[in-house]
């Protein structure tokens, strides 16, 4: 663990105020405030600031990120995973673009239900979450179930690299509309998804709706370890749903179903030592980069592949997703390293980060992997503080992420106390 100290201490305070007087907004239609390092809410950012803000000391952005979600839902359980801070004809015309006309045919990725938890798990108990709520969030779950697996495989596709939040990975998930990458990464979310889902069931009392999401989940633990890992390379790859055929493509999204704990030991142990730990992959300057060093387009500033979609790709220097290291994926891999027993790698990659994140004098979306320099626009966001908060979680034992039903909120208290954050996250401005 590295010690916290009045350097990194400091780091917090600076981002916390940051994000007071800057992340908070209101939403028009609902009336609602909530939290983003945006404009707008966008599905793991929902994810990462509630966690980050369970620890800063205010639930209720996170209820209201969920609400607001909730409040966009069709019918069908559809919600999109971008939602705008004002009704798209309030917005400028410039802003009416057909980026966000595709957006908004790419479902809400499933990490609602896990944001539930952890807020019932930072206050203690489920008090504010209603029926009503648990029935629409059951609607989302389920759209993804019965509406995002065209094969009928048991795995789900994303619709594009950016419906992933891997914006730029277009290799091996496509551009808008291309909805054939059943995605470690996505499978991996679903069954933790379901997972959450049930235990918010039981909690409820709602025994058969905990059945179903729990059954659930172990068809997609089931089909991840029958379709995705390939024995030869020791790697999960994703798979063409319209081909049937792996995505040959080394992306770090191998590394999730650890996180998920699908995996078992030996696969962890082949994904560690052979691919993770292999500096002509994965362990770079500053690990994890987003793609392992040996794919060619790996690179540390995005250029667009102009013969996957000459007409629909993205612009130079977009976020890169082709090597660089996130924050986003990084907790999950270190989380998933200390679950599995692999401690020493786990406090390594996080001590880096950290490290990494202290010696830059802002606060970035992402890091350059071969030199630690922060890239892309300043970032006062949840995923910020978790990487301020990794090294101090893990020598504490603290995983705010496991997927119990104990709702005990002694481990946010413990990291709380360890780097001195008191009082209550209160925003400076709404805008």
């Amino acid at each position: 663990m590295m010690n916290p100290n009045k350097a990194l201490i400091d780091r917090i305070a600076q981002t916390k105020t940051l994000m007071e007087s800057k992340g908070v907004r209101r939403h028009k239609l609902t009336g609602l405030d909530y939290y983003t390092s945006y404009t707008d809410l966008y599905d793991w950012e929902l994810y990462y600031d509630t966690l980050a803000l369970a620890y800063l000391g205010n639930e209720s952005y996170g209820i209201n990120g969920i609400n607001i979600f909730l409040a966009n839902q069709r019918e069908d359980g559809f919600i999109p995973r971008h939602v705008r801070q004002a009704p798209f004809e309030d917005c400028a015309p410039e802003s009416q673009n057909q980026i966000w006309v595709e957006e908004q045919k790419e479902h809400c990725k499933p990490f609602l239900f896990q944001t539930a938890l952890i807020i019932c798990k930072a206050l203690g108990n489920m008090d504010w979450l209603t029926m009503p709520q648990f029935e629409g969030l059951k609607r989302y779950l389920n759209h993804w179930l019965n509406d995002w697996d065209s094969d009928h495989n048991g795995l789900c596709e994303w619709n594009s690299g950016p419906h992933s939040g891997a914006d730029s990975q277009l290799e091996r998930i496509g551009s808008w509309g291309s909805r054939f990458c059943e995605g470690a990464d996505l499978n991996s979310f679903l069954y933790r998804e379901c997972k959450a889902a049930a235990l918010v069931a039981t909690i409820l009392g709602q025994t058969a709706d905990a059945d179903c999401f729990e059954a659930q989940a172990q068809i997609k633990a089931d089909r991840i370890q029958k379709l995705l890992w390939n024995e030869e390379e020791g790697f999960y790859f994703d798979r063409n749903s319209k081909t049937g055929q792996p995505i040959l493509v080394k992306s770090a999204a191998a590394f999730l179903p650890l996180w998920a704990g699908i995996a078992t030991y030996s696969q962890a142990e082949a994904l560690v030592e052979k691919h993770l730990k292999n500096t002509d992959e994965f362990w770079t300057a500053l690990p994890v980069p987003a793609y392992a060093r040996s794919e060619p387009f790996y690179t540390q500033y995005y250029q667009p592949n102009y013969d996957l979609d000459p007409l629909r790709t993205l612009p130079p220097g977009h976020c890169n997703w082709n090597g660089g290291t996130w924050l986003h994926w990084d907790y999950m891999f270190v989380q998933g390293l200390r679950q599995y027993g692999f401690v020493e790698e786990a406090n390594q990659l996080a001590n880096k980060l950290c490290a990494a994140m202290q010696s830059n004098p802002g606060v970035f979306e992402w890091y350059n992997a071969d030199t630690g320099e922060g890239c892309g626009m300043s970032f006062w966001a949840g995923a910020t503080v978790m990487g301020f908060l990794m090294p101090t979680e893990l020598g504490l034992g603290v995983d705010p992420t496991r997927l119990d039903a104990n709702l005990d909120p002694a481990g946010f208290e413990a990291v709380r106390q360890q780097l001195g954050l008191t009082g209550r996250f209160t925003p400076t401005e709404v805008h």
